[in-house]
């Protein structure tokens, strides 16, 4: 009886080896960044006083301020969409050095060139960040038409697989 039990242990244990584990890679993300604007299509309306619709293409660079690897040095780019009669807002890239790639979007919530704030949530990526979520703020400043530096904080969650599964990155 006493084999039995043990054999039917190791053979529990065996097939739990073989079947994938949840986990999360999660944290605190303090990121900062400078960007500078490469396209900017402006539209003036008439309909209103000073309405304004444009888009802006930024590029930069961003780093892990806190030194840990989670976009730290990572390729960070940003198109804005701005109707100056409603909020503006559009979306963040992030392209790490082994080409994973991390999507957001934002919204401005105060501020007037140069000094803008808002909040930004992950809405997907690709590679190790495959499935990302979570959420943040932005506080921008723009040094001139053309450059700007983004510091960023906020809190990220990524679903990996452990334990009996390949990984896919």
């Amino acid at each position: 009886m006493r084999t039995a039990y043990l054999s039917f242990a190791i053979v529990t244990l065996m097939l739990g080896a073989n079947l994938p584990a949840a986990a999360e890679d999660s944290g605190h993300w303090h990121g900062l960044s400078v960007l500078v604007a490469t396209d900017k299509k402006v539209v003036k309306l008439e309909d209103q006083p000073n309405h304004m619709v444009y888009v802006a293409e930024y590029d930069g660079a961003v780093y892990n301020g806190d030194g840990k690897p989670f976009l730290d040095k990572a390729r960070y780019q940003v198109v804005a969409f701005t109707d100056t009669a409603i909020s503006p807002g559009g979306y963040k890239f992030f392209t790490d050095a082994d080409g994973s790639k991390v999507f957001a979007k934002y919204t401005v919530t105060e501020g007037k060139l140069p000094d803008l704030r808002g909040t930004f949530e992950f809405t997907g990526g690709t590679g190790k960040y495959e499935g990302i979520t979570g959420n943040g703020t932005f506080h921008d400043v723009f040094g001139s038409d053309k450059a700007a530096w983004d510091e960023l904080v906020g809190e990220y969650k990524i679903p990996t697989a452990v334990a009996g599964t390949a990984s896919k990155n």
